[in-house]
């Protein structure tokens, strides 16, 4: 009795051999890593949730459905609400022998809460701090209200006016020297 040949059954038993061999090796040598450029997290109806990325592919800010320009061109992190837009992220730039790296939750329209670190290896220039701002009526137009930081070696307190005049500074330079400054209140 002769048998005949499928050649279906040796497509099928090739893949077979050839996904078998993937597993064996995908066993024997784990990758622990993938790299890109971006990686996106969507909703079921695409629209951004999470945005990872380096500096080449970072994303421009969506507010209200329309995209701005930003201002530098970070790697990090940007979170999005349920309509789109940006409400926060992490950044991490550095332009010249400055970096600024930020951790940031946004108001609607501008930046509301952050923590950030500043240096300069040129300079020897460094600031960490917590700032809260007020939110602005247009976009971007939030006022600097409260720094909590150190910076160059003063550690302070200092709490703005709606203009971002300091009227509230409690502070201790580098040397030990503390300062506290309640100027009158200009009405």
């Amino acid at each position: 009795m002769k048998v005949k040949s499928n050649p279906l059954l040796y497509i099928l038993l090739g893949w077979n051999v050839l996904l078998t061999a993937f597993l064996a090796y995908t066993y024997v040598y784990p990758d622990k890593t993938t790299a890109t450029e971006r990686l996106d997290i969507v909703d079921k109806n695409n629209s951004p949730l999470l945005s990872i990325s380096n500096a080449d592919h970072f994303p421009d800010p969506i507010i209200d459905g329309k995209t701005h320009k930003r201002a530098v061109s970070p790697s990090g992190m940007v979170f999005f609400n349920e309509d789109g837009n940006e409400v926060g992220g992490m950044a991490f730039s550095k332009r010249d022998s400055a970096s600024l790296n930020a951790f940031v939750f946004d108001y609607s329209n501008a930046d509301a809460i952050g923590m950030l670190v500043q240096e300069d290896s040129g300079t020897g220039a460094h600031r960490a701090a917590i700032q809260i701002n007020d939110k602005g009526k247009k976009l971007g137009e939030g006022a600097h209200r409260i720094s909590l930081q150190n910076e160059n070696g003063t550690a302070g307190l200092f709490i703005m006016d709606r203009k971002g005049n300091i009227v509230i500074e409690l502070s201790v330079d580098s040397l030990g020297k503390p300062n506290l400054l309640l100027p009158q209140a200009t009405r």
